[in-house]
């Protein structure tokens, strides 16, 4: 049960919030998913679970900057990333005194990797984001794919979207994006948020992941080897892999992985695709030189 106190702060940033979409004339964008963070505890919480004290934090979706407020009084560089030139402008007055924070205003899916690095001048960071559901596994995909040295993540995000994260096979959720973060990341759900710890208050509920980097690496062609390998779910591995291996091929490279050609992606196991990118590296990137046959 929250105290008094704890109450009263609520309350405040409740109304604050409200009271400056009021004041600036604002609306909260659908169609960019903005639902505001306003639980005074959440914002506690969420910031803890960074454990970024002078840390590098990269901040997705700051929106009106409530955790961005929390997070600056931590981190050694803030980098907070919002789309909306208008929340950037909010965002430019409110922290113009905070020589840690820097502001970008882009798209983060098209904002080059490289200008994220050199914020922190090459070196490890946190990510914390309240990401809305329709672009979650984009983000994320993304952070992965880049290669920068993330060594956290503390991630907002409906409900619907985590269980991608802790799909098993067979399940519908599962595809490459639960297989490539949990071989990176220890992933666990920290802490769950009803509609009203947001405004406007969504139509669902909420929960906060934590990704914790494990220490894994990638094998080479490891990502492009998944996503051939789920381009069409119900088509066995041959089909698929036939996009990157002549036909000539594809049945050596898949066996010699210890897989079955008729297999689907959906029934493999995580380690089921380290050997595959194995074997693809030993073989198959040299006939993907080819010109390989497509599946029909």
């Amino acid at each position: 049960m929250l105290t008094y106190t704890q109450i009263c702060i609520k309350i405040s940033i409740m109304t604050d919030s409200k009271e400056m979409i009021k004041k600036l004339g604002l609306t909260p964008n659908k169609a960019l998913g903005q639902n505001f963070l306003i639980d005074a505890e959440a914002i506690s919480r969420i910031a803890a679970l960074a454990d970024c004290q002078d840390e590098n934090v990269l901040e997705i979706g700051p929106g009106l900057g409530a955790l961005t407020s929390v997070l600056s009084e931590k981190a050694k560089n803030l980098l907070a990333v919002e789309i909306d030139r208008a929340l950037v402008g909010i965002l430019t007055d409110e922290f113009a005194d905070k020589r840690s924070v820097h502001l970008i205003c882009s798209d983060f899916l098209k904002l080059p990797s490289a200008k994220i690095s050199d914020a922190f001048g090459g070196e490890p960071f946190t990510v914390a984001a309240n990401l809305p559901y329709y672009i979650t596994s984009p983000i994320c995909m993304r952070l992965i794919e880049s290669e920068l040295p993330v060594k956290r993540m503390v991630l907002m995000m409906q409900v619907e979207a985590a269980e991608r994260f802790f799909a098993a096979p067979r399940d519908v959720n599962y595809g490459p994006l639960s297989i490539v973060s949990r071989y990176l990341f220890d992933i666990s759900t920290e802490l769950k948020l009803s509609p009203a710890a947001y405004y406007p208050e969504p139509s669902v509920h909420s929960c906060v992941l934590k990704f914790k980097r494990n220490g894994s690496e990638l094998p080479p062609n490891f990502i492009k080897i998944l996503r051939a390998a789920f381009a069409m779910r119900r088509k066995t591995l041959r089909n698929n892999m036939l996009q990157l291996i002549p036909k000539s091929s594809v049945d050596d490279v898949i066996t010699d992985a210890g897989l079955l050609p008729s297999a689907r992606a959906e029934e493999l196991a995580a380690a089921d695709f380290v050997r595959l990118a194995d074997s693809f590296n030993r073989y198959g990137n040299k006939a993907s030189e080819a010109s390989p046959t497509r599946a029909e």
